[in-house]
């Protein structure tokens, strides 16, 4: 379906939207959303999703995530409290109760970490594979070392037994538990390595094919780099 929003409720969903994202947060604000609005949207055509669907919940599907990010509260899910967020607001807005469901939908399954909730319709698989596609390639390395930045970790650590870290670090959902102890290398080896394969339609799978052997390609070479052997 090529059916997008009509301009004044999209111009008020995004001054909504506005009001959560922070304009400084390269990695989740919105510059972020804008990227995975333009990619879902593009899959979304490519796979004959409902665009409407789409544009929301690409539009408000990250509004919780600094709050997760910077609160450090365990069990606090931004995927999880964003959905619950996400009705209210488009109820008030006055949307269709199916609508406000499927939008729902796409943001509580568009979280990598989690697994709690898998995408099942073809819009929340849009979403998904977006959003992940901003994760990797040259995009994805940037973002991943303003993450580092922006949580005080180093850019670069070596750790002699990843597993042990993992076990120490990592909770069985994915989520870090001390987040000054990780960084970027060692999210690109515990998360980021693994998301092209993850990719739920065609589209995803081919644009995530190049953006993972560059991002691979980096991460080996700064590895050598690091050690002082290129």
């Amino acid at each position: 379906m090529c059916v997008m929003l009509a301009e004044p409720l999209r111009t008020k969903v995004w001054e909504i939207a506005d009001s959560y994202y922070s304009k400084h947060d390269w990695a989740h604000g919105r510059s972020h959303i804008e990227r995975v609005l333009k990619m879902a949207i593009e899959i979304g055509k490519q796979e004959r999703a409902d665009l409407e669907i789409v544009e929301l919940a690409a539009i408000l599907h990250d509004i919780f995530q600094n709050r997760e990010a910077h609160a450090s509260i365990e069990g606090f899910r931004h995927e999880t409290e964003g959905s619950k967020e996400v009705r209210k607001i488009l109820a008030k807005l006055g949307l269709a109760d199916r609508t406000v469901d499927a939008v729902c939908h796409c943001i509580e399954s568009h979280r990598k970490r989690s697994g709690r909730t898998e995408p099942q319709t073809i819009e929340a698989k849009c979403l998904f594979d977006a959003d992940k596609l901003d994760c990797i390639g040259a995009i994805g390395t940037i973002r991943s070392t303003f993450v580092s930045f922006d949580h005080k970790q180093e850019f670069y650590k070596e750790v002699d037994d990843i597993e042990a870290y993992r076990r120490r670090n990592i909770r069985q959902d994915g989520t870090i538990i001390d987040s000054a102890l990780h960084s970027s290398n060692l999210e690109y080896e515990l998360s980021l390595k693994a998301v092209a394969n993850r990719m739920y339609t065609e589209t995803g799978r081919r644009l995530a094919k190049e953006r993972a052997a560059f991002m691979d390609e980096f991460y080996d070479r700064l590895g050598k780099e690091m050690k002082g052997t290129m």
